[in-house]
C-alpha cells in the first residue's frame, strides 16, 4: 500500500504552525478564508459600485474622497496612499470620474502643479442615497464582529498590508 502524500510545510514561522508545530493546516485554512473573504468583499463593493454606475476601483476612490476631503478637496497622492495604489492609477480614474460628473478637480493653491479633488456638489445627493445601501451591506458583512475584534483586525490588517506589499516588491518577474 502506498504511503499517503504529505504536503510540505508552506511556512516555517513557528507562531503560525499548528499547536503540535508539525503542520501548517491552520495557516493554509487562514489563507483560504482570507482569500474568500476578500473575494466576497469585492462582490459587495461591486454591488455598491453598481448603485452609482461606476467600477469597483472607482467606487473605492469616490469613497476615499468623500470620507477624507477637506473643504478645498483632497490631494491625489493622499487618495493613492489610502488605497495603496499608484498615483498614476488614481489620476487615470479621476479623469474618468470627472467626465462622469462625480468629482470636481481644482488646482492646489499650495502647489500649482498638483490637483485637489472633491465630490462634485451635484453628486452629493446620490452619495447620501447610497448611504442606506452601504449601512445595510456593511452591517450584514460585519454582523459578528465586536468592537475589540474590529480594532484588533484593523491593527493586524495594517501589518499584513505592509508585509504583503514588501513581499510583492521582492518577487521575481513571472516567466512567460
Amino acid at each position: 500500500m502506498k504511503k499517503t502524500f504529505n504536503s510540505p510545510l508552506t511556512i516555517s514561522k513557528k507562531e503560525l504552525l499548528d499547536t503540535s508545530g508539525t503542520t501548517d493546516k491552520y495557516f493554509r485554512q487562514f489563507l483560504y478564508d482570507l482569500s474568500i473573504a476578500g473575494a466576497q468583499l469585492e462582490v459587495a463593493r461591486g454591488y455598491l459600485a453598481s448603485q452609482l454606475g461606476v467600477s469597483a476601483p472607482q467606487y473605492n476612490i469616490l469613497m476615499v474622497i468623500a470620507q477624507y476631503q477637506h473643504p478645498e478637496g483632497i490631494g491625489l497622492s493622499e487618495v493613492a496612499k489610502h488605497l495603496h495604489v499608484s498615483i498614476a492609477h488614481i489620476t487615470n480614474e479621476i479623469k474618468k470620474l470627472d467626465q462622469l460628473g462625480w468629482v470636481a478637480i481644482d488646482v492646489n493653491p499650495q502647489d500649482r502643479r498638483a490637483r485637489l479633488v472633491k465630490i462634485h456638489p451635484q453628486a452629493e445627493k446620490q452619495f447620501i442615497q447610497l448611504g442606506n445601501h452601504q449601512r445595510s451591506t456593511n452591517n450584514a458583512l460585519f454582523a459578528n464582529l465586536s468592537k475589540s475584534e474590529f480594532n484588533q483586525m484593523r491593527r493586524i490588517l495594517t501589518k499584513l498590508i505592509k508585509d504583503f506589499a514588501s513581499t510583492i516588491e521582492q518577487l521575481p518577474p513571472i516567466k512567460k
